[in-house]
């Protein structure tokens, strides 16, 4: 200690302090929680499900389970195996259970999915069987009982005997057979021989990644086609003419195809409007609503030469019933070009003989053949008169039953008039109701129309707006009676067709199968 002046000097500690902000950066992201004060818990309850029970069948055997054999009793249920699935609860009258679990046959380990609780009670085995030989197999070869078969119709079912997965695989057009990963192989149409193999990688022929299967629980089902023959009083015609299984080609070389494609364009009509489309020359062009309700063509004109169509003015959007149209609108635009069938390929390819005059999309392009008469014309002919018309028995025939009328019809001026728009073949007869009244009759038809001896006959055919004939009342003579009658037959301008289809019996597996026909001609 130092004396200054007189007085101690004394030394005193001193403490100084800083503060210094420190901050600590986290790489992810900070949560806080935090609760009131107050809170107050109060009990939670939560459900969880029972997790599979797994029940060891053999403990002491190492032989897999043959399926089918296995029934034991537990929990006062008993259970019964069925392809690798176990039910309980089975009903003796209907044979019907309650799938509650599966059977792994190669570990010998029954596992349920569902089961009373709280059971303590022992596994009563009531049938079992075992086998140390021919539970598995990695390939397959049968033969189905009958061939051939219809393309696409296989399906095999298989349960691993790994994992007791059931696994389905099918066949598709061309005889390849896959499924779940694991199926592969091929099936023969024609002679139902089946070769499978089951494995997971397809190009494995070592056997590697071979995948073994429970022989005995392999099942399939197919279709087996059978052609009967059809009787010739039936078809009209003999049917040695016709192939074995009734398929009959559409396509042959020398044919007649027409080869068409229809465009569609949405439009939204303005009046006096010309649209005009990417190509010419137009089989047809119709205008159609959003259900597919045609607009009356009295709204539109087309120019199908030039490919264009024009808007009315003013224009209406209704059809041809004076209804109103539901938009969007659409122009549906089709053209044709009728050529000569050259080639026609297994595959399906068919080749023709001249170029198309537009170039059209493949996927919407359709081919359709045509069968050809040559010329054909509407005609009236077998005109004979009868004094009584019997309508109980009315005679149809080509020939008069009994005498002849003294009135008659002047054809050499009046010829009886027919147009290829209008006429049908058909029988026809005017029976007469007075001296100047008659009845038009036709065999199919019944009576159609009247007419009168003082005014032009010409019934409408209300398929084509147009008279069936027409019969001039400058033609008729005097002397007529009722029950009086004039037979004469009309054929029309097609030729006869008969269409038969064959539907093979079996499950449907399209919903929009349909057929159509149209009529073509030219006129000189």
């Amino acid at each position: 200690m130092a004396i200054l002046a007189g007085k101690p000097y004394r030394s005193v500690a001193k403490a100084d302090s800083t503060v210094v902000s420190r901050q600590e950066i986290f790489g992810g992201t900070v949560m806080v929680r935090a609760q009131a004060a107050n809170s107050v818990y109060a009990p939670q309850t939560d459900t969880l499900p029972a997790p599979p029970l797994t029940i060891d069948l053999l403990p002491g055997a190492a032989d897999p389970i043959v399926p089918g054999s296995l029934i034991f009793e537990w929990g006062g249920q008993t259970y019964i195996d069925r392809s690798g699935v176990l039910f309980r609860s089975l009903n003796t009258a209907t044979n019907a259970g309650v799938a509650v679990g599966q059977i792994d046959y190669a570990a010998r380990k029954a596992t349920l999915q569902t089961y009373p609780a709280e059971q303590a009670s022992p596994v009563n085995r009531l049938a079992c069987l075992t086998s140390n030989g021919g539970f598995s197999t990695t390939d397959l070869y049968f033969r189905t009982p009958g061939a051939p078969l219809r393309p696409a119709s296989l399906q095999v079912t298989v349960v691993r005997a790994d994992t007791s997965e059931i696994v389905t695989g099918s066949a598709d057009l061309n005889g390849n057979v896959t499924g779940g990963g694991i199926i592969h192989g091929t099936v023969d149409a024609q002679t139902g021989i089946v070769s499978l193999r089951f494995n997971t990688d397809p190009d494995d022929q070592a056997g590697v990644t071979s995948v073994p299967v429970i022989a005995v629980l392999v099942t399939y089902n197919a279709i087996v086609q059978t052609s009967m023959p059809m009787s010739a009083d039936l078809l009209g015609l003999d049917p040695v003419r016709l192939p074995a299984d009734g398929r009959v080609p559409i396509y042959r070389e020398g044919d007649v195809l027409v080869i068409h494609h229809t465009a569609e364009h949405e439009v939204v009509p303005v009046a006096g409007q010309t649209v005009t489309f990417d190509r010419a020359y137009q089989a047809d062009v119709e205008v159609v609503d959003g259900k597919g309700v045609p607009m009356s063509p009295a709204q539109y004109s087309t120019d199908r030469e030039a490919g264009t169509l024009k808007w009315a003015d003013p224009v209406r959007l209704v059809d041809a019933e004076d209804n109103m149209l539901t938009p969007p609108l659409t122009i549906r635009e089709r053209v044709e070009h009728m050529t000569v069938c050259t080639e026609v390929q297994i595959t399906g390819a068919v080749s023709f003989g001249s170029p198309l005059p537009w170039n059209l999309p493949a996927d919407e392009t359709m081919v359709s053949s045509a069968v050809t008469w040559g010329d054909l014309q509407a005609r009236v002919y077998r005109w004979f008169t009868q004094q009584t018309w019997n309508q109980g028995a009315p005679n149809w025939g080509d020939t008069p039953i009994g005498n002849a009328t003294t009135a008659q019809y002047n054809q050499l001026n009046y010829p009886i008039e027919i147009t290829n728009m209008g006429a049908i073949a058909g029988k026809w007869a005017l029976v007469f109701t007075s001296a100047t009244s008659f009845n038009v009759v036709e065999q199919q038809l019944g009576v159609i129309a009247t007419g009168n001896i003082s005014a032009d006959c010409a019934p409408i055919n209300p398929a084509t707006s147009v008279p069936y004939f027409t019969i001039r009342a400058a033609g008729w003579g005097t002397g007529w009676a009722s029950g009086n009658a004039v037979r004469f037959n009309t054929d029309a301008c097609l030729g006869p067709m008969w269409v038969v289809r064959t539907v093979i019996s079996g499950q449907g597996t399209v919903d929009d199968d349909k057929l159509k026909l149209q009529i073509r001609g030219d006129a000189d």
